[in-house]
């Protein structure tokens, strides 16, 4: 009797321990992304594939952070305090530069930045600058690439009047009509602008060969090698929701508004800007391949642009910047 008592409870103990490992295999990876900034349209993606549950499938127990700019960001990513981030790709390459343990996984948008003005007063090219007012804080990657942009056109910056107000308020200064035009990303800036009745054109830097990365996907590099398919599950539900939130928009920014009900006033702003963003999910060179494919020869751009105007001096080769295998082959 006693033997079959003790049978019982090993086999008991047996099943609770191999029910105790299953679910803790089953267990959801937790993952922490942070984006580059407070809530903007090209969010949307992120905030759908959470809502819509296609992180949950999966195995990923995500949670989307705010960011307070992409410096801050990709620091607290090498610490270790985020797995992922969304980064703004010149902000990553003097993060590379300093030894930051991160990798891009992503690119997420390209070629997003331009020459901002109001449609009233509309400049066609970089050399009608000359003799004009703008604005812009000298850590912003727009600031960093306009002696590039003058250059790419023949423009002389030496006859353009830069004023380098603090981070943010230069939609003020076009707003007051106290500068001509402000560089910055055409699906952030122009949408603010028109939201407080401001009507403004824009023409990009990549018009005149200025060619730039936007936004990336950013990995915590020991997180990469410990969790390597975890950060392919992550990017294959960012990739599905891309794909959702390019034939949905509405619902993308819906998605916003269902984690963030208290900025639903500024729902249209929202979904002005995914609409802006969407030319820049694709590029000439990448349209072809799988999305959020990175390319040597994009990161290599960027550092000559960025040398040329005297901000960063590039010692890390290109290829160590980014890595494609990850991404879903579809």
């Amino acid at each position: 009797m006693v033997g079959k008592i003790k049978t019982i409870l090993a086999t008991a103990l047996a099943a609770f321990f191999s029910l105790s490992i299953g679910l803790a295999q089953a267990a959801d990876t937790p993952i922490s992304f942070r984006l580059d900034w407070t809530v903007y349209g090209v969010h949307a993606p992120f905030f759908l594939a959470l809502e819509k549950g296609l992180y949950k499938k999966e195995g990923l127990d995500v949670t989307i952070h705010e960011g307070q700019g992409s410096a801050t960001v990709v620091q607290q990513l090498g610490r270790g305090q985020n797995q992922l981030a969304l980064v703004d790709c010149s902000t990553l390459l003097f993060a590379v530069e300093k030894g930051l343990p991160v990798t891009v996984v992503m690119r997420v948008v390209s070629n997003i930045l331009g020459i901002i003005y109001p449609a009233d007063a509309p400049i066609k090219s970089p050399k009608g600058l000359e003799g004009k007012i703008i604005a812009f804080a000298p850590s912003e990657s727009s600031g960093m690439a306009f002696s590039a942009l003058m250059a790419a056109d023949g423009g002389d910056i030496k006859k353009v009047n830069i004023l380098n107000p603090a981070t943010g308020a230069k939609n003020t200064l076009l707003l007051e009509h106290r500068v001509d035009a402000i560089p910055g990303n055409i699906n952030v800036q122009p949408q603010q602008l028109e939201a407080k009745g401001m009507k403004v054109g824009h023409f990009l830097y990549s018009d005149f060969g200025v060619k730039l990365m936007g936004q990336g996907v950013v990995a915590n590099n020991t997180f990469l090698k410990e969790h390597p398919d975890a950060v392919k599950r992550f990017l294959a539900a960012t990739v599905e929701a891309i794909k959702m939130a390019k034939a949905n928009p509405e619902a993308a920014v819906d998605a916003i508004i269902e984690a963030h009900p208290e900025l639903r006033q500024n729902r249209a702003i929202y979904l002005s800007q995914w609409q802006a963003s969407l030319p820049g999910l694709t590029t000439p060179d990448t349209k072809d391949l799988p999305m959020g494919t990175m390319l040597a020869s994009d990161w290599k751009e960027m550092q000559q642009v960025m040398e040329k105007g005297g901000v960063l001096n590039p010692t890390v080769a290109p290829e160590k910047i980014f890595s494609n295998d990850y991404l879903p082959k579809n």
